[in-house]
């Protein structure tokens, strides 16, 4: 449930459910490191890196590409953005990292074309207009799941339930890149 009140009050999270698998606790999950990752000649010939997003409920993330791997995670909120990273040769799996810097392979039938950011500010305001200096539409709390409308230069145009405004495109995980 989402919840989102004027600018005199906060947004709540939405709650990501993410299932930590028994086989990911020895060792799951890596933490990435940020670093940039450019690959100009990827096999499904789209830029890496590069924002997806969860195509249904429930898609399990596995330590490999291969369904011979074991699962590392479920994740469970249809839409939430990804960023690839890596394809494999055969453009069959994506390697993807969550907002945690957690890096894991899916399927790429599990993925889809990113419409979706969530906010990774402690709190930000959502704006009139792309400007500082715009008037406040609401306050919008770090993991609100808002859609993401356009984007131009540093500024993107999102919905968040009843709300629609404007929030700088650096405090929004899964803004193009």
């Amino acid at each position: 449930m989402v919840r989102i009140w004027p600018i005199a009050a906060a947004v709540s999270a939405i709650a990501l459910s993410v299932t930590v698998l028994p086989s990911a606790i020895a060792g799951a999950g890596e933490v990435a490191k940020p670093q940039p990752i450019i690959e100009a000649d990827s096999p499904s010939g789209l830029p890496v890196p590069r924002f997806v997003a969860l195509r249904k409920d429930e898609v399990r993330a596995r330590f490999g590409p291969s369904f011979d791997y074991p699962v590392a995670y479920e994740f469970r909120q249809e839409g939430l953005p990804l960023k690839v990273i890596a394809e494999d040769r055969d453009n069959i799996w994506r390697r993807v990292e969550d907002r945690d810097g957690r890096r894991m392979w899916i399927h790429r039938s599990m993925l889809s074309e990113n419409a979706h950011g969530i906010v990774t500010s402690d709190s930000t305001i959502l704006r009139a207009a792309p400007n500082t200096h715009a008037k406040g539409r609401a306050r919008l709390n770090n993991g609100v799941m808002a859609k993401i409308e356009r984007c131009e230069q540093n500024w993107c145009q999102v919905r968040a339930a009843d709300y629609r405004g404007w929030l700088p495109k650096e405090q929004l995980w899964g803004a193009p890149i």
